[in-house]
């Protein structure tokens, strides 16, 4: 046995063991396409602007037609691209944007080149994998605190050190306790020590807001934030993300983020996907979050009619509703039951959750059918 075979037997024996499951049929309650947009199948030759003219365009120059071919500091780039950053830009209320190939690498590129020696970050404790990485890939401090404590926050803004900037990571809406931040209040603590908040909306961008513009454009707190963070593989429906910001934190990360530059940017596809998202996502947003409430607010009726309520997360008021169970073996054999009756839901376990906070991790969507909801309550509620 080599060492990555006693390595991944290592995995097996701790029941953390992860495998690919290919093509798996049933009822999703289990993917990110919340407002269902992944799905919607728009005529691309409507909207003002049309994702599929923009491919034509792009594939006139024959070289990219399927590929960017390098780092958007070389070949990669586009004054389209330009153009539609500027667009997004203007509809999340923000000066500039930056796309970036995916979430994972915005949120690394973003904040590996923020902080320096003396710099410090404040983390709320339950930010996603990705903010933690980005940390750890800077020479500046990490400390966290308390999930969604402003009071928390502020004792540790007390104890930071003044010789540097200090960034403070939140998220819009919580990945695995399916909770908003209370934005305003962080924002005016950030203001009181001069602290910069940043916010990671992948899981709030596209669901909340007119239009799906997010919590920081729904509070209006654009002037008060630092950066926000925009996914498209959630509620978009597409794929990538863009960091919004200021023009010169843009300008910033064109010169010092290297998941930007040491990378091939985002294909023609890519782009004209992120287009057609926000076409998408213009017209059908207030239709598609108004059946998405609807649907919420049905599960959590049954949910409590069948007793789960009591597992419920606190603060759950979205498409998230992670029932917590706090036993690995149950959640699994949950999971089981529910794939074995036609309904995709995720058990989460360690190390994504704490230990004692394993859950069925369930996403709610606005296609998703008042019956289909009463058949997945059956099958938890027996469990």
């Amino acid at each position: 046995m080599n060492f990555l075979e006693r390595r991944l037997e290592e995995l097996r024996s701790r029941g953390v063991y992860r495998s690919l499951g290919g093509s798996v049929a049933g009822v999703d309650f289990w993917s990110n396409d919340y407002l269902g947009l992944a799905r919607l199948t728009d005529n691309l030759g409507e909207g003002p602007q049309d994702a599929k003219q923009f491919l034509e365009k792009r594939a006139a120059v024959p070289r990219f037609i399927s590929g960017a071919t390098g780092s958007r500091s070389i070949s990669g780039d586009d004054d389209r691209y330009h153009l539609l950053e500027s667009a997004i830009a203007e509809y999340h209320g923000y000066p500039a944007a930056l796309v970036y190939a995916s979430g994972y690498l915005a949120n690394l590129g973003l904040l590996s080149a923020l902080g320096t020696r003396t710099d410090t970050f404040l983390y709320d404790e339950l930010v996603h994998a990705s903010v933690r990485d980005g940390m750890r890939m800077s020479p500046a401090r990490s400390l966290r605190f308390a999930h969604n404590d402003v009071e928390d926050l502020q004792r540790q803004l007390g104890k930071v050190r003044p010789d540097g900037e200090v960034f403070v990571l939140t998220e819009g809406r919580f990945s695995m306790d399916g909770d908003l931040a209370p934005l305003e209040a962080l924002s005016a603590v950030c203001q009181q020590f001069g602290a910069h908040l940043i916010v990671d909306e992948a899981h709030s961008g596209g669901l909340e807001g007119k239009s799906g513009a997010g919590l920081v454009a729904d509070r209006q707190l654009q002037s008060q934030v630092f950066a926000t963070l925009i996914t498209y593989g959630k509620a978009f429906g597409a794929h990538g993300a863009a960091v919004l910001g200021a023009p010169t934190l843009r300008e910033y990360l064109i010169n010092r983020s290297r998941a930007f530059i040491y990378t091939t940017g985002p294909a023609p596809a890519q782009w004209a996907g992120i287009e057609q998202a926000y076409q998408k996502l213009s017209r059908h947003h207030a239709g598609q979050y108004a059946a998405l409430q609807r649907i919420t607010e049905h599960f959590q009726r049954l949910a409590k009619d069948a007793g789960l309520n009591r597992f419920l997360a606190a603060g759950a008021s979205g498409p998230i509703q992670p029932l917590v169970f706090g036993d690995s073996d149950r959640v699994m054999e949950l999971e089981a039951a529910c794939r074995s009756a036609g309904y995709l839901v995720k058990g989460i376990r360690h190390p994504t959750v704490a230990r004692g906070e394993e859950r069925i991790r369930i996403c709610l969507h606005a296609f998703n059918t008042e019956a289909e909801v009463a058949g997945l309550i059956g099958v938890l509620g027996h469990g």
